[in-house]
């Protein structure tokens, strides 16, 4: 099958081609690339209605011999992005076949346990941030009053932009940001930040934590009759309101709830009023309530409040399964079941207000995740679950309210640990291979205490960074007045390239135009900027990405023991961590609990900062290499196996960790020393 797709002229919005989207094809595999002029007689196509003259034609050929579809491109605004892209060609059904074997660059992870099944009695809320590696992200705390009552605000327009007027002075809360202060811009739009930009995760002065988003993907037939609300949208419905995106759902939601409940009811009521501009779970909660809220359509919803005794997971899928909507925990748009069945895509029992939110709403690969595999799998040993068996049974990780017999119980879903678990499984969850890895930017887990008092109720444990080799910093977001200044330092991007760079680097593609023009994916380094060791982000980034690609990038692999001493290192200082987090006892006999809780919160950042920098260093020496790979010794030269013979044997080790010198004249003091 051959895949066209057209892109109007009608948006001056985009004036040239991001090759930051190209990535995003990949699945498909690119072979061609090419535009129409506005000079030329570009072709016209026709869509709802409207004619459109093309000026750019991107040609992705999947199979030979079989005649092109051609896709109108519908979502101009938002999708010309490194996001975003990969959000619009997920959203069709036939790239459902080819993204099944891929993890998005939105693949951001989800694990939430229910208090009951903690050692420690408390809930986990749990997701990463996956956009994109050696992508910075800094951590600030917006404070109250930075919009006043009546202040409007004004969304990345790379999104939309949502507006929205304030209700009230907006409260204080603790944020991450896509790093918009190195040259004033933001990376997102391109335009200049007088905005935030993907604020990720936070809690408020009141207690309430969010979490946004889990992308997720509404399936074609659901999305024609309940579009999502984007500018373009916008543009032909007359519309002035443009739906709500995850960049804003943080920052709004923060600034003016002073309960999860009610950060619920504003979120579903902008849902009402404005949609969203793309699918998507969210969190909100605060130490009595847990709420989860997933959309796969532009208006229709579902909201539960989560029990103390289950555990879901939630690898960018809709996981709300079938579901009683007269449930008192359960808040649903009250079209949700109308919309599906004009779509024809609705499963479940009309009469009995019972809809199965994944199978009605949801694009559902062929293939299951990964990441929902191997988390299955880790918090039960017993599962041995494959793909084949979570494809064919949903209900092994769906989140339901009904027996089977259709009789209304309290929310469960069919995933039991094989264990009581504790912090250290959580975390863990988020070392796996599949979910740790260079795409990983930032992570907060809230652990919820429901006897405390709010102002330490809520503790954040962060990651910035590759989660491979890296650690939890707790801290308590409602008291500290400030953070490690290694999470707030700007830095310009790493920068590709085929060269392997003088200076600290990691590896990885790109995508690259040749002497004829046509676009290659290319590997190559990634230069690191020259303050990374100054950025908590670019050291644990770096950390983990160096030890995954050490052969790329010297020709050696690392020693076992190495990475062992790496992962020693970083457990002993987690716990660590465990032992320096100040108690609420400490802090209820401090004179100052708030300067308490800021310094120990950044002594602990530090420390673990430090040593990040330290084990970079230490894996970068020669010594931390595996002896005998000389990358001056060509695979197949009439030599390579006497080298091996002779570094074998003891004979010589070469002239480093990473070279032979196979050209060079051997001294007669070399040949004495060792004959």
């Amino acid at each position: 099958m051959n895949i066209i797709l057209i892109v109007p002229e009608t948006t001056g919005k985009i004036n040239r081609f991001n090759p930051k989207i190209l990535p995003y094809f990949c699945f498909c595999g690119i072979l061609e690339v090419f535009r129409c002029g506005r000079g030329t007689a570009a072709p016209r196509f026709a869509y709802r209605k409207k004619e459109f003259l093309c000026w750019k034609i991107i040609k992705v050929h999947c199979a030979q011999g079989s005649a092109p579809i051609v896709l109108p491109y519908v979502h101009i605004l938002r999708h010309f992005t490194t996001a975003g892209a990969t959000r619009f060609f997920s959203s069709w059904t036939w790239a459902a076949a080819f993204a099944a074997t891929t993890i998005s660059a939105s693949a951001c992870t989800t694990i939430y346990v229910g208090g009951d099944l903690v050692e420690e009695g408390t809930p986990f809320v749990a997701r990463t941030e996956d956009y994109g590696s050696d992508y910075n992200k800094l951590w600030f705390i917006s404070e109250s009053g930075k919009w006043k009552q009546g202040d409007h605000y004004v969304g990345c327009p790379a999104y939309g932009p949502f507006e929205w007027d304030f209700t009230h002075d907006s409260y204080r809360f603790t944020y991450f940001t896509n790093d918009i202060y190195y040259d004033g811009t933001c990376p997102e739009c391109g335009k200049k930040a007088d905005h935030y930009s993907y604020t990720e995760f936070g809690t408020n002065e009141k207690g309430v934590s969010v979490s946004a988003t889990e992308t997720l993907h509404g399936n074609a037939k659901v999305t024609e009759v309940d579009p999502y609300r984007d500018a373009d949208w916008a543009k032909e419905s007359n519309s002035e309101r443009i739906g709500i995106e995850e960049t804003d759902i943080p920052t709004i939601i923060l600034a003016e709830a002073s309960s999860a409940r009610e950060g619920v009811k504003l979120l579903l009521d902008i849902y009402e009023n404005y949609g969203c501009v793309y699918a998507s779970g969210v969190f909100i909660c605060d130490k009595d309530e847990v709420w989860y809220i997933e959309n796969c359509s532009g208006t229709q919803y579902v909201a539960i409040k989560l029990n103390d005794n289950m555990i879901f997971l939630e690898p960018n899928m809709a996981v709300i399964g079938r579901v009683d909507l007269d449930d008192e925990n359960v808040i649903a748009s009250k079209d949700l079941i109308a919309v599906a069945k004009k779509a024809g895509t609705f499963v479940g029992d009309e009469a009995k207000n019972i809809i199965d939110f994944r199978a009605s709403y949801a694009r559902i690969s062929e293939k299951m995740d990964q990441r929902m595999i191997d988390g299955l799998n880790y918090l039960n040993a017993t599962y041995k679950y494959d793909s084949d068996a979570l494809v064919a049974d949903n209900t092994k990780f769906t989140i339901s309210n009904l027996d089977a017999s259709d009789k209304l119980v309290a929310l469960y879903t069919n995933i039991k640990a094989d264990r009581k678990l504790d912090k250290d499984d959580v975390f863990g969850y988020y070392k796996l291979s599949s979910i740790g890895k260079a795409s990983n930017q930032e992570i907060e887990i809230f652990q919820l205490f429901k006897d405390r008092p709010v102002e330490t109720a809520t503790v954040g444990w962060v990651g910035v960074g590759n989660m491979s080799y890296n650690v939890f910093v707790p801290y308590y977001p409602m008291l500290i007045d400030g953070m490690y200044k290694g999470y707030q330092v700007s830095t310009a991007s790493a920068k590709f390239t085929t060269e392997k760079p003088d200076t600290f680097c990691t590896y990885g593609t790109s995508w690259a135009q040749d002497a004829e023009g046509n676009w290659q994916r290319v590997s190559g380094f990634k230069a690191y900027p020259s303050n990374w060791k100054d950025s908590y982000y670019f050291t644990f980034e770096g950390l983990g990405g160096y030890i995954a690609n050490a052969e790329k990038i010297t020709g050696a692999p690392l020693k076992a023991e190495a990475k062992t001493y790496v992962a020693d290192k970083l457990a002993a200082l987690q716990q660590e961590l465990y032992e320096d987090f100040v108690t609420t006892d400490e802090l209820a006999k401090a004179s100052d609990a708030r300067a308490l809780a800021t310094e120990n919160g950044k002594a602990m950042a530090e420390k673990a900062h430090k040593l990040g920098v330290e084990l970079v260093e230490y894996i970068t020496k020669d010594d931390a290499l595996e002896p005998g790979h000389f990358t001056d010794v060509k695979a197949g030269a009439y030599y390579e196996d006497a080298v091996i013979w002779a570094v074998d044997k003891g004979i010589t080790p070469g002239t480093s960790a990473t070279t032979f010198a196979p050209d060079m004249t051997v001294t007669r003091g070399q040949t004495v020393e060792r004959g």
